[in-house]
């Protein structure tokens, strides 16, 4: 067995990020800027009230004090995207919105609340301004030319926003992985089928669909396939050729009717690593096929989703270019109860953690087993007991994270 923290050095080593491709700006959030993009315009594009008020000439208004106010003539009006008719004239005020171009001939802008109008077309000031308060200067925030993104930025909305601004209608950026998801099993059926005595259901297949699709990869179901060397080496063959990775889920462990590992070594699998000092999880295989990614999971639902969490995302996250991130247990809690485990392995432990004044407090959820989805989703959190750890006892410090 390898020490969690050697397989996951041995699973990024081996990961490369994937292709570039060209994407409409609204399908890219989540991706990574494959180049480096430089601003095509200014922005804000001109001198913009960042107010509802009045535009006003500084001069006019160096008289205004807590007892005096100054009256101005007020002259047109100016909504957001209307542009003044005149200059700014000695004596006069404009009216404007947030959002609408400063007129010429003025420095700053009195907020509505700082004002009083009068029923003669007049305003009053009633406190005076600074040169350029509440202007949003042209080109302040970004500069034409000026380098806005690096090469690997992580798209979020903010980023989309930005793009948007510059005119940006598409984006170059890295592919999303497709992962071909195939379990094995004579005892597996469909959810839709009925179940036979001795079998059970595939929560597998959609499981691993469903996290992979969160953390941004395409899934490529590509069904069950019986514990028969002929027809899972066909699948296999197929699904290494319609992917990007693959996971396997069963068939990895040391049984009679094991042939994951044989069967994909037979097609070229260069395995990397066979088992994993976790619980659950140890049968965890990695491998490269013509430099994709191949990961064999335990078939235990439990164990395949632990693996999923704690190994095979930051692979994910490598091809999509991002920066690697292992699940962080930065969080440390006190066990309510005890829990036995084996010194010589890495232990996730499934919580329910509540928090108080004295901090957080966890509750380890019992029986706890690599099959019992029942008990999984009872957590909130999932601890972590290092090896060389053998028993949990009440009271004791762990370190765990949320399970969202």
């Amino acid at each position: 067995m390898v020490s969690p923290e050697e397989a996951l050095r041995l699973i990024l080593k081996n990961i490369r990020s994937l292709r570039s491709e060209t994407v409409p700006l609204a399908e890219s959030e989540g991706r990574v800027v494959a180049q480096a993009i430089s601003a095509q315009e200014d922005l804000p594009p001109f001198d913009s009230s960042a107010m509802d008020g009045f535009a006003v000439r500084i001069r006019d208004c160096a008289q205004t004090s807590r007892r005096t106010s100054i009256s101005l003539k007020v002259g047109e009006t100016l909504r957001a995207g209307a542009l003044a008719a005149v200059e700014l004239r000695p004596g006069q005020a404009v009216k404007i919105m947030t959002g609408a171009p400063v007129p010429k001939g003025a420095d700053a802008v009195v907020m509505k609340e700082f004002t009083s109008v009068n029923g003669d077309g007049r305003v009053n000031i009633l406190r005076a301004p600074r040169r350029g308060q509440h202007i949003r200067r042209h080109g302040e925030d970004v500069r034409r030319g000026e380098l806005i993104f690096k090469k690997g930025t992580l798209i979020r909305p903010y980023e989309i926003a930005l793009l948007a601004a510059q005119g940006i209608e598409k984006i170059l950026v890295i592919a999303r992985p497709r992962a071909a998801l195939l379990a094995t099993g004579d005892e597996l059926v469909e959810v839709s089928q009925p179940l036979a005595p001795g079998k059970i259901r595939n929560s597998n297949g959609p499981a691993l669909a469903a996290a992979l699709s969160r953390w941004g990869t395409v899934p490529l179901y590509q069904g069950i396939v019986p514990d028969d060397p002929v027809p899972m080496k066909a699948a296999l063959r197929r699904s290494l050729e319609s992917c990007d990775m693959l996971l396997v889920s069963g068939g990895v462990s040391v049984g009679d009717f094991d042939y994951t590992k044989t069967l994909l070594e037979e097609l070229g699998l260069n395995v990397v690593f066979w088992k994993v000092a976790i619980k659950p999880g140890k049968p965890l295989l990695f491998g490269l096929y013509r430099n994709k990614p191949v990961f064999g999971l335990p078939g235990n639902p439990i164990s395949a989703m632990v693996c999923v969490e704690e190994l095979v995302r930051p692979a994910i996250e490598k091809m999509q270019g991002r920066s690697p991130r292992y699940p962080s247990y930065h969080l440390q809690g006190s066990l309510e109860n005890g829990y036995p485990k084996d010194a010589d392995r890495q232990q996730y432990v499934f919580c329910r953690a509540s928090d108080g004044p004295q901090g957080f407090r966890l509750r380890v959820i019992r029986p706890q087993g690599s099959a019992m989805l029942g008990m999984a989703v009872q957590a909130n959190a999932l601890a972590v007991a290092p090896i060389g750890v053998s028993h949990l006892k009440k009271g004791m410090k762990v370190s765990f994270r949320w399970l969202k």
